[in-house]
């Protein structure tokens, strides 16, 4: 029971270590940009929090081995991207940097894949949630007693970053959290759920993140349509006809209102810059197409094709801001299908899973896949190392395949012998 506790306590750790609450926290004035998006150097801050965090995990992912290589068999896909980000240091520019932020990104994978076996879905979703509620709580507490490490006073004044390092990545917590407090149930003091429901509505809306606010719409929007896939083919089929209408009519209306949507969100026809940047980085991925430039590289100092188009911008970008195309600056086209596929075939896994889980969270996995993948047409965490957004997908991908290899095995049971899972589940193997 001790060793259950303290072994959730380190999950809330994780997941809080991947928002950089802690990283937040020793240095309030960081800024926009990643520690070490453009500094080749390791920091400090970033050593001894992941290095906490990897080692206690290694610890857990020893005591459970064999079951956690049988989730690793199920769900190995989702270590085919980490593997290919290690493996592009062979060609890289910056083949020891990498070599290292791949390996950060694998260390995080196989985190999320321990805590995709050791816990069901339901339990992966309350335990998130609980962190959520956790931060929100925190952030209130700040806000009174120390607003600076809670509100910019520098390049964006005014706006709610929370415990973290800007307000994006802020406003992207809190429209997960809002999303999944929407679906999870709280066991007891069931009120609360709303209260925090409606801290994460307020908080999104004070971050003042266009992009998370909007991907948070389309997801809440598109929660109806993912529960059509439980009708019959029929139903199905007269539900998707009228989306179709209603969806052309919102898209005639959103391309002949387009200033003022924008304006309603705070920003202009080239997305505070983006379509710019991304312009700019265009005939920088067709140099180097099939690999791309080595795994999180192509930003890290001040040369090459990143200082060309830093210069034709005019401002020190550290990122596309755009997921798929620091995918292809990373590892070509090969990592941009790579994860096409990766994604496609968990996307199906999380269709199938809501039509056996009938209650509100069988809509979690799609619903975070599908903010996941719209979020980063606008932010770059599709592949970041040691970031919630990447940590959630491949644990929820996990669970998924775990879940799907029970059914399978259970269809089979002459063929298999039972091995205790979790809390009285049975893992066949």
């Amino acid at each position: 029971m001790i060793f259950r506790f303290f072994e959730r306590l380190f999950v809330v750790l994780v997941l809080l270590a991947c928002m950089h609450v802690f990283i937040a926290l020793a240095n309030p004035d960081l800024g926009e940009d990643d520690p070490d998006a453009v500094s080749t150097q390791l920091h400090m801050s970033t050593v001894l929090v992941d290095g906490g965090v990897y080692a206690c995990g290694a610890l857990l992912i020893l005591m459970r081995l064999k079951k956690f290589a049988r989730a690793a068999r199920a769900a190995w896909p989702i270590l085919a991207l980490p593997l290919l980000a290690m493996l592009s240091a062979a060609w890289s520019a910056e083949p020891e940097l990498t070599f290292r932020r791949g390996l950060f990104l694998l260390f995080s994978t196989l985190l999320a894949v321990y805590l995709g076996e050791r816990y069901s879905m339901d339990k992966l979703a309350r335990l998130t949630a609980q962190t959520m509620c956790l931060m929100m709580t925190a952030v209130i507490a700040l806000y009174f007693v120390a607003p600076a490490y809670v509100i910019d006073y520098s390049s964006h004044a005014g706006d709610l970053k929370g415990l973290s390092t800007h307000k994006n990545p802020f406003g992207e917590y809190m429209a997960v959290a809002f999303l999944l407090l929407l679906l999870v149930r709280f066991r007891h003091f069931a009120w609360l759920r709303y209260v925090f429901l409606a801290l994460a509505g307020g908080m999104l809306l004070l971050s003042h993140s266009a992009a998370a606010l909007a991907c948070c719409a389309l997801s809440v929007a598109a929660m109806p349509m993912w529960s059509w896939f439980r009708l019959s083919r029929r139903q199905r089929l007269l539900m998707c006809t009228i989306s179709l209408v209603l969806v052309a009519g919102a898209v005639y209306f959103a391309l002949n209102h387009s200033e003022l949507l924008l304006h309603a969100l705070g920003r202009n026809a080239t997305f505070s810059g983006r379509t710019q940047l991304w312009a700019t980085l265009w005939p920088a991925i067709l140099r180097r197409p099939v690999l791309g430039y080595g795994y999180q590289t192509f930003w890290a100092g001040l040369q090459g094709e990143a200082l060309n188009a830093r210069i034709g911008l005019n401002w020190l970008a550290s990122a596309a801001d755009n997921g798929y195309i620091d995918l292809c600056l990373s590892l070509g086209f090969t990592g941009a299908i790579a994860f096409l596929a990766l994604f496609v075939r968990f996307f199906r896994q999380a269709i199938a899973y809501l039509r056996t889980e009938r209650g509100p969270l069988g809509l979690w996995p799609v619903t975070y896949f599908f903010f996941f993948a719209v979020h980063n047409v606008a932010e770059s965490t599709l592949l970041a190392r040691a970031t919630f957004s990447f940590l959630a997908f491949a644990m929820i991908a996990t669970s998924l395949a775990v879940s799907r290899y029970r059914a399978v095995s259970a269809s089979q049971p002459e063929q298999i012998q039972e091995i205790p899972f979790d809390d009285g589940v049975v893992l066949a193997g």
